[in-house]
């Protein structure tokens, strides 16, 4: 729900001077026109032109006004209402007035973004993606360069007998063999190299890819992390982990994850 109030100050200036506003009334009318509330204020009442005088003048003038709408508020809830009207007279001719009213009106459930911004928004999660994608890129190297290491701190040929013959291939993924000639004294050497091989091929295995559908949603007022953690229904330490929030103003972008299993 949008409430807003604003302030409206004119100066009206007389043809004759002003010495007391007998009779004051406000009256108001607007319409919506390509998001723009175009209205006019009508201010009219009665004065005197001397202070002693019996005699009072009629008057009455047009005051415009425009105001620019949201493009997320729903126009046929639009409610306009006058809070506060009052007025005094400057320099004997001039009538200051003042007026605030407010706007009151339901929003849209999405926001409407044009071009600009959804490419912006769409760049926003390139560069997200993206850091990922080299984040993992660089724990697949730093853990293939682990398993090579491993590797050669487990099966080392020089000591292993010359009777034994010991073959080691790596391509997708790293698969160590070791046949022996002599059965009776190496069977266990061979259980060790196929418990290490079982090892090696579990701590090497890919985890299962998440696929993950990321929303962006621009910061209004008033909205804190709580309040759209709650509108999209995911915890709000999760959006504190997607994104770099110290404090959140109007118009800020944050990243919403929505995990598909």
């Amino acid at each position: 729900m949008m409430y807003v109030k604003i302030p409206f100050e004119s100066i009206i200036e007389f043809k004759t001077n002003i010495a007391e506003i007998t009779k004051m009334s406000l009256e108001h009318d607007y319409n919506i026109s390509e998001g723009l509330i175009l209205g006019n204020f009508y201010v009219s009442g009665e004065y005197k032109t001397h202070e002693l005088s019996v005699n009072v003048e009629p008057f009455k003038y047009t005051l415009p006004f425009t105001v620019e709408l949201r493009e997320d508020i729903k126009k046929d809830t639009l409610e306009f209402n006058i809070e506060d009207f009052s007025y005094e007279i400057e320099d004997k001719t001039k009538l200051k007035v003042n007026i605030e009213y407010s706007l009151k009106a339901e929003e849209e459930l999405f926001e409407r973004v044009n071009e600009e911004e959804l490419n912006s928004e769409l760049e926003f999660i390139d560069d997200f993606i993206n850091q990922g994608e080299i984040q993992e890129q660089q724990e697949e190297k730093e853990e293939e360069i682990e398993v090579e290491e491993d590797v050669k701190e487990d099966v080392n040929v020089e000591d292993v007998d010359t009777k034994d013959n010991v073959n080691i291939s790596v391509e997708n993924n790293v698969n160590v063999e070791v046949n022996n000639t002599q059965e009776s004294d190496n069977d266990e050497e061979g259980r060790i190299g196929k418990e290490e091989e079982k090892t090696i091929m579990e701590t090497i295995k890919d985890s299962d890819d998440t696929f993950v559908t990321y929303h962006v949603h621009i910061v209004k007022e008033s909205e804190s992390l709580e309040t759209i953690a709650s509108m999209y229904n995911v915890p709000s330490s999760l959006l504190s982990e997607y994104n770099n929030i110290d404090s959140l103003s109007t118009g800020d972008k944050v990243l919403i994850p929505k995990s598909d299993e």
